[in-house]
């Protein structure tokens, strides 16, 4: 008995075949229109990755660590705001560090440990009006350049890294 195979059939199995061999190669898409995937040399990362600025208003906290009377907020990877807490009742925003890759941090007797991507820098904040980076210990940590930052997913909102171009960072360069 031979079988017959209408031409819609074989149209919807054709069409079914080239959908799934699209969605899955769409998968390794290298580049996605999205602001906030952007590439920035090693170089570039590692001067620019640590800044003390101003304080701003805080959008989203993260941790909250407290040392002595100094309150570190941290919005992840973004940066930790720096806010004096001596008075309970009156709080006051001393500084915002902008670090590029943060998910944690830590304090030891007056000095301040975060990762940056890949790297532990190091910096002072015994004195809230002279924040001093002490050192950035390259390579500590593994990169992962797919590190979820809140509901921002690299490779679900980038596609796939490509190491040639240098490190995977949110937001604008």
């Amino acid at each position: 008995m031979k079988k017959t195979v209408s031409i819609t059939a074989l149209f919807m199995r054709t069409l079914f075949s080239t959908t799934l061999l699209w969605a899955f190669n769409g998968c390794g898409i290298e580049y996605r229109d999205n602001p906030n995937c952007n590439y920035i040399s090693l170089e570039e990362f590692r001067s620019n990755g640590v800044e003390i600025v101003e304080p701003k208003e805080i959008s989203q906290a993260g941790k909250i660590y407290v040392y002595k009377n100094t309150l570190l907020v941290q919005e992840v990877d973004q940066g930790i705001h720096v806010i004096d807490n001596s008075d309970k009742k009156n709080p006051i925003p001393k500084a915002f560090i902008k670090i590029m890759g943060n998910l944690d941090m830590a304090v030891k007797e007056g000095y301040l440990y975060i990762d940056s991507y890949m790297d532990l820098v190091v910096l002072d904040i015994n004195n809230l009006e002279q924040i001093n980076i002490v050192n950035r210990k390259e390579n500590t940590f593994s990169y992962d350049p797919y590190q979820r930052a809140g509901n921002f997913s690299y490779y679900f909102d980038c596609g796939e890294y490509n190491q040639s171009k240098g490190i995977l960072v949110r937001g604008a360069k």
